[in-house]
């Protein structure tokens, strides 16, 4: 609201809310949520602990929009237990979307060398449950969040379009989008790659 000077108005801070009620304007109290001011106007990087990591997929392959991702009782009981042990916190929904890339390892010589060089190319890649499954499982397992109380150990088997899939990179841009995320166990460095493998899931 360019018309608005928040400078010209006194202001309350509403704790339960986290925002900032300007009064005095003629049009009425104007509100802003701090967590939106500060993800739009700071210059540091945002402290953004993952206490939860689940899917805003669909069956269908549609993406869940945030009314429904809340009525989550996991997501439910994490909102719960953050405003009775850490008022001072806010929950947000961190909403990632996944680009895929086929990184390729020739480890067989009876394979069909120029079909598979062909499918490398141009690889059938979608996204799709299978996919991010085992993203998700990188994800639980490299930042061991609380409330992801059981972990996935093992590398899930995925195959798709005849390819079998041995391992998963995940990489984050969280600098872009101006975080810094961590967990109890972990502090992601961005753009670390965050490898899980079949081998990886057995040691």
């Amino acid at each position: 609201m360019p018309e608005f000077d928040h400078r010209k108005f006194e202001f309350d801070y509403e704790k339960p809310r986290k925002a900032m009620v300007f009064t005095g304007w003629e049009k009425g109290p104007v509100e802003l949520n701090l967590l939106h001011v500060y993800r739009e106007d700071s210059k540091y990087y945002l402290d953004t602990e993952i206490v939860y990591i689940g899917q805003a997929f669909g069956e269908n392959g549609e993406r869940l929009p945030a009314e429904e991702l809340m009525s989550d009782p996991m997501l439910q009981k994490v909102e719960a237990d953050l405003l009775r042990d850490y008022p001072e916190k806010d929950l947000a929904l961190l909403l990632l979307e996944f680009k895929s890339q086929l990184l390729e390892e020739i480890d067989s010589e009876d394979e069909d060398l120029v079909q598979l060089q062909e499918l490398i190319k141009n690889p059938p890649l979608e996204l799709n449950n299978r996919i991010l499954d085992a993203t998700e499982a990188a994800l639980i397992n490299y930042f061991k969040p609380e409330y992801n109380g059981k972990f996935n150990i093992d590398f899930p088997s995925v195959e798709d379009y005849g390819l079998h899939y041995h391992s998963v990179n995940v990489q984050v841009h969280s600098d872009i989008m101006g975080l810094k995320l961590f967990s109890k166990e972990k502090t992601y460095l961005s753009n670390e790659r965050i490898v899980s493998s079949h081998l990886l899931s057995k040691n």
